[in-house]
């Protein structure tokens, strides 16, 4: 069947805004996370290693966590209309899910998908109005951190008397918290909540568990992945190296990074949008973070953005977590 959708584009991604991030993050040293995971081929990359390693995909427990989490939204709700936002909303498979266990609920739906890859928000789209006959979704393509008028979106998308819920999940990990947490702020009515979750390590064998889990990240569809990026920007094994490597996370001193850098073998111009950035042998490009978060710490800094927990659940292994959030 032939389908249409209109997808509302904020200027945080019209392309001098994004030739803009590129070029000054490659002047960091540091790949701007739109590469990881825009174009088919990114896209289609990226769902096939989420599938295939994520906790809360391949382990039943923490799929469990994540359906207790839904299923007490749906219930507590007072509204009979929720609006569920999806913030970096990824294939939409968590958020279908939640949609789903809402409608079960005998409540009606309606879903914002939102996410810096147009390919993930029109997947995300599509898996949730597949799976929910009638379901009005309305795709935002932004940069989260910057997109200021996020508010003023969602209020054009609610019908009177309805409650928001936000979700955030399996997404802080790649941010520095305190700053995307500052930007969720914003977004977040004093009646809204939000579902944030989370990669974590346990907090008794923190250091022991992030060393297993940096050797789970240096795997084929890892490396494909990340390669597939920075073929991009005219890289490839003959410019250098993948590296992943810890290191003590900016901010947090008792927290640790896990980080994928591309070490040069050689001199390199990577020129992006006519301008060419010089790299020497032996520096870094950093590609990609993920800081492991420990139930204490993730609280903390819930509570340092003024987010009150009203509820929460923690897989057994201690790897996994879900925290409801209102604004205190």
């Amino acid at each position: 069947m032939d389908w249409t959708t209109n997808v509302a584009v904020h200027e945080s991604v019209a392309p001098e805004a994004t030739r803009k991030r590129f070029i000054t993050a490659l002047k960091n040293r540091e790949v701007d996370p739109t590469l990881l995971y825009s174009g088919l081929r990114q896209t289609s990359r990226w769902i096939a290693l989420h599938h295939s390693v994520s906790p809360a995909k391949v382990d039943p427990d923490c799929v469990a966590i994540y359906d207790r989490a839904f299923e007490q939204v749906a219930r507590s709700s007072a509204a009979n209309v929720l609006h569920v936002i999806g913030l970096g909303c990824g294939d939409g498979s968590k958020d279908t899910n939640c949609l789903q266990l809402i409608r079960e609920a005998s409540k009606t739906t309606i879903y914002t998908p939102c996410d810096i890859s147009l390919e993930m928000v029109l997947t995300a789209h599509a898996r949730a109005t597949s799976a929910l006959r009638g379901l009005q979704s309305n795709p935002v393509l932004c940069e989260l951190s910057t997109c200021s008028t996020m508010p003023a979106i969602l209020k054009t998308f609610d019908p009177a008397g309805t409650d928001r819920l936000l979700l955030f999940l399996g997404t802080i990990h790649n941010y520095d918290p305190g700053k995307i947490l500052k930007s969720l702020l914003h977004i977040l009515r004093s009646q809204d909540r939000i579902l944030i979750s989370a990669n974590l390590a346990p907090s008794a064998t923190y250091e022991k568990s992030v060393s297993t889990i940096l050797s789970q990240y240096d795997n084929a569809p890892t490396r494909s992945w990340l390669m597939g990026a920075l073929s991009e920007l005219g890289l490839d094994e003959k410019n250098g190296r993948l590296v992943f490597e810890t290191n003590r996370t900016a901010n947090y001193p008792d927290l640790t990074t896990i980080e994928a850098n591309f070490i040069f073998s050689g001199s390199k111009t990577i020129e992006v949008f006519s301008e060419g950035i010089v790299f020497g042998a032996g520096e870094k490009l950093k590609v990609f973070t993920s800081t492991r978060f420990t139930v204490p710490s993730l609280r903390g800094i819930l509570a340092a953005a003024k987010l009150e927990i009203e509820s929460e659940w923690i897989a057994r292994s201690e790897e996994e977590a879900v925290f409801l959030c209102r604004r205190k």
